[in-house]
């Protein structure tokens, strides 16, 4: 191996022992606790070591452990739309939006550094942060609603959208790649925000005195969202658990 190739390769090496550093300091305490000092001393570097790696320091690896993360968790919504028919369109939204849920309440931390308040540490890359994963996000439940769009339109609110919505809808079907009309693509963000709303209750602990197990109003939501595309017919409940 040639002498470029070796530094290529110690380079990439340290990337990842750095963003696996932080990333435990994020699911051990969260991100309020996590340094560049936290990072290099875990690593065995002094913090200015860091910067020859991450330019930026610390946003930098933010940065880098959030796509990451949101990496391995749309691999995963991913396969699980994967698993059934691409005619089956309700299934293909419901199987995914399971393992959010699942992949939230089991790892909250790392849940509420991506979707939870602006980490300090990201510092101004947070939006750009931001921006990355609501793109991936659109990818694996936006094609779902747009193959659904063109095989049989679901409905959509009546009358003209409002203008700076309008605006908002094509600005954010510009951007992700969605191919859907405004009306559309509002219904489909209109589904998301009930299901980042019904999993960041969860996720958060609201509401847990008074039920325990909220997986049966997360599932009236998914009942609401599919009925509401004309779907219903193509909804499976989820497994009963083991006795």
């Amino acid at each position: 191996m040639s002498a470029g190739g070796r530094r290529a390769r110690l380079r990439a090496e340290m990337s990842a022992e750095v963003r696996a550093a932080a990333r435990a300091v994020i699911v051990e305490s969260g991100v309020e606790s996590l340094t560049l000092t936290e990072v290099a001393r875990r690593v065995g570097v002094t913090p200015a070591a860091l910067y020859h790696h991450f330019e930026r320091g610390l946003p930098d690896i933010v940065a880098r452990v959030a796509d990451d993360i949101v990496d391995e968790l749309v691999d995963e919504l991913s396969q699980a739309a994967a698993r059934y028919p691409r005619d089956n369109f309700a299934m293909r939204m419901v199987a995914p939006s399971r393992v959010l849920r699942s992949w939230a309440i089991g790892r909250r931390r790392e849940f509420c550094f991506l979707f939870g308040t602006p980490a300090r540490a990201a510092g101004d890359a947070h939006a750009a942060l931001t921006t990355r994963w609501v793109r991936r996000l659109a990818g694996v439940w936006g094609p779902v609603f747009a193959e659904l769009w063109a095989a049989r339109r679901y409905p959509v609110p009546t009358g003209a959208l409002e203008p700076r919505l309008r605006r908002q809808m094509g600005d954010y079907v510009r951007d992700t790649g969605v191919d859907l009309p405004p009306e559309a693509a509002a219904v489909m963000l209109g589904c998301w925000r009930s299901l980042y709303g019904q999993v960041a209750i969860e996720a958060f602990g609201h509401f847990s005195p008074l039920f325990g197990d909220q997986q049966p109003m997360f599932e009236l939501l998914m009942r609401d969202i599919v009925g509401g595309l004309d779907l219903i017919d193509q909804y499976e409940p989820p497994a009963a658990p083991a006795p």
